[in-house]
């Protein structure tokens, strides 16, 4: 019999998300989140990441 290799969770982009980081954010805060979440089709750090994007392109 041969040993097949368990698959785990696929990566989704092009690096593997391994990191923890935990927030405290206000009943609004996540409220806000969750709404731009549904109004662009995305999950919640999806719609995070997207908005530390637009900072960071502003930064620069």
């Amino acid at each position: 019999m041969k040993d097949k290799k368990k698959m785990g969770r696929p990566i989704k982009g092009d690096y593997p998300r391994n990191k923890r980081l935990s927030l405290r954010i206000s009943e609004k805060e996540m409220k806000d989140i969750e709404y731009c979440s549904k109004k662009l089709k995305k999950t919640k750090i999806d719609t995070v990441m997207e908005g530390i994007y637009l900072l960071k392109d502003k930064i620069n």
